[in-house]
């Protein structure tokens, strides 16, 4: 990166002002291109690095998250983030107002533009500070964008209302697609790849006029399955569960069918007659697997105990969780120390979500984090294994 990154904090609130693809003159050019491109303005306190993250959303929306990271190595850069951090402690409505006045205006030139109807909402902002080496401020704004994408049947068409986008030194770009949805094409290249998303950055790509595209489809969506053929495979289904339900419920008992359902005789049956012993050897199996599970040494770790905790613990829905308890889940199991970033990968996070979820909990005393190399590390508090972390400013 080239110093400072020239985009600003204050950028925010002039952020899109170009309108994506629409020309200087208001109208819109061939093809849906635009002759001045889309920028971001500059004012008040530089910021080292800009990250912008899209994340679509089934019905065309997209979720914005945009985070301006000013490097804080001396004093007047400190003082000015805490300047403008308690401005926006105090009044974090005035900083959205004006925020979302400008993309109010943004998002009606671009649906002019594109012929979609679209509509800004739900804008919020906040602030932190990060360690990664460096002592760093964020300001994050973050804010819904209804009709970002176009919907063309099963696929997500997205970028026609940012296109043109100017990424200057520092800035970086990511647009991430639902689950469920497999990428068709992407325009240009991307700088990096996600399971489920492309990064493009100022230091390495210029989009041109109709760039970037994102075309994802969903999973299955292109066989070509009409709905009749849809329609009959649930009748088929529907058909099949009645017949099992209903040999279920006239089958005759066979006096011979082994309790565990494998064709093994039960422990204890002695691989005897099918007479009442059989009847309860299931239960007499399970006692005495307990019995022998009680009796065990302690220390001792059985492989199939182990298997099953696992296996229970991943049966868990993730949706019933909170993105706070999926964080703290996933690091109880790694035994309470993992890097951040294998968090966002295990997640399928942005950056900017697990570093928003991760600050939460640091602040409520749930979570710590230090530096161990050149990586982020979180650890449970009560986690303490002889582990030095490196110091947050051994390199200025």
């Amino acid at each position: 990166m080239n110093g400072r990154a020239g985009v600003t904090v204050a950028v925010v609130a002039l952020l899109l002002v170009a309108a994506g693809p629409i020309a200087a003159t208001g109208t819109v050019a061939t093809g849906g291109a635009q002759s001045e491109p889309f920028t971001l303005q500059q004012d008040g306190i530089d910021a080292d690095e800009v990250r912008m993250d899209v994340a679509l959303r089934a019905d065309g929306s997209a979720d914005w998250t945009l985070e301006f990271w000013i490097r804080l190595d001396d004093n007047e850069s400190e003082a000015a983030f805490e300047s403008l951090r308690d401005d926006i402690r105090e009044d974090p409505a005035n900083h959205t107002a004006r925020f979302a006045e400008r993309m109010n205006g943004t998002v009606a030139t671009a649906s002019n533009a594109t012929g979609r109807e679209m509509a800004a909402t739900d804008f919020s902002v906040e602030t932190e500070r990060q360690s990664f080496a460096r002592e760093y401020g964020v300001v994050r704004y973050t804010f819904r964008w209804d009709g970002f994408a176009a919907v063309d049947g099963d696929r997500l068409r997205a970028g026609d209302a940012v296109a043109g986008l100017y990424l200057d030194d520092g800035t970086r770009l990511l647009i991430e697609w639902p689950e469920g949805y497999e990428r068709t094409s992407v325009a240009p290249d991307p700088d990096d790849e996600r399971e489920r998303a492309v990064i493009w950055r100022g230091d390495d790509t210029d989009f041109v006029d109709d760039e970037p595209r994102v075309v994802v489809t969903a999973a299955g969506g292109a066989t070509g399955s009409s709905p009749l053929l849809i329609a009959g495979g649930v009748v088929v289904l529907l058909g099949l569960g009645a017949a099992g339900a209903w040999w279920y419920r006239t089958r005759k008992p066979t006096a011979d069918r082994p309790g565990d359902g494998d064709g093994t005789p039960a422990a204890g049956s002695g691989g005897g007659s099918a007479s009442g012993t059989d009847t309860e050897s299931p239960s007499g199996s399970a006692a005495e697997t307990a019995s022998a599970a009680d009796s065990s040494p302690a220390g001792t770790s059985d492989p199939a105990s182990d298997a099953a905790a696992a296996s229970a613990a991943a049966g868990v829905d993730t949706e019933l969780l909170s993105n706070e308890e999926q964080v703290l889940r996933l690091v109880k199991e790694r035994g309470g120390r993992m890097k951040q970033q294998a968090v966002v990968e295990e997640l399928d996070w942005t950056d900017a979500k697990t570093s928003k979820v991760v600050s939460g909990l640091r602040e409520d005393g749930k979570l710590e984090s230090f530096r161990l190399g050149r990586e982020n590390v979180l650890s449970l508090p009560e986690v303490d294994d002889g582990i030095v972390p490196d110091s947050a400013d051994e390199d200025e």
